[in-house]
């Protein structure tokens, strides 16, 4: 038995339902994929997230801990840790970024900044990962690695490596001076859904401590 047919198995028990059709919810850059689930008058989600590649406890204690700040994430309805299988309630599938063309921008912003402000006044160290030096640094020089010489093909000189390595140290030490609050790292337009209420917010697993005006 595949993972698909592992998933389909254990969701249709946990829902009293004989092998769910499982249709594609979203895409996802990780090894993560999502499945919509179709019930009597609703649907869920069934993320399957294959071990050792993925780990839903990250997943599961970001979800509760936001959901105690009170902002719009999904509820974990069932759960095997073990095997990487969640079945989740459904956001809908309308994206800020695939809404904004049709609808103004600016309520949908307030509500997103509202949740940021929940979550940031929710926060509280030793609870989530630091988002220290060493990270913050890695994540920076991606930008050469991957967008410099990796899609865009082209080298830096020596004096574009140490300018941009001094633009880096700049922002390293207006970063590392801020407040420290619970960072959600990947908060914009695919990842905020429209729903009620706004906004329903999305893949936040990898959430951190750390400075305060990043996720804005």
């Amino acid at each position: 038995m595949d993972r698909l047919q592992q998933l389909q198995a254990w969701a249709g028990a946990r829902l009293g339902t004989d092998a769910p059709p499982l249709v594609p919810a979203s895409a996802d850059a990780s090894f993560r994929r999502y499945f919509r689930i179709a019930l009597a008058g609703r649907t869920v989600i069934a993320m399957d997230a294959p071990p050792p590649q993925e780990d839903c406890r990250p997943f599961v204690k970001v979800a509760q801990l936001f959901r105690d700040a009170g902002v719009n994430v999904p509820e974990v309805l069932a759960a095997d840790l073990e095997h990487g299988f969640l079945l989740l309630t459904d956001l809908g599938s309308t994206t800020f970024l695939a809404a904004l063309p049709d609808a103004a921008a600016d309520p949908l912003y307030m509500g997103a900044f509202a949740a940021l402000v929940r979550i940031q006044a929710a926060s509280r160290p030793g609870v989530l990962p630091e988002y220290d030096e060493a990270l913050l640094l890695r994540e920076m020089r991606l930008f050469p690695e991957w967008y410099v010489a990796r899609h865009l093909g082209a080298s830096l000189s020596a004096a574009q490596a140490a300018d941009l390595e001094s633009v880096f140290q700049a922002v390293l030490r207006v970063n590392l001076a801020e407040p420290r609050v619970f960072v959600h790292r990947d908060f914009h337009s695919r990842n905020l859904m429209v729903g009620h209420p706004d906004p329903g917010i999305l893949d936040f697993q990898d959430a951190v401590y750390g400075p305060i005006t990043y996720d804005a």
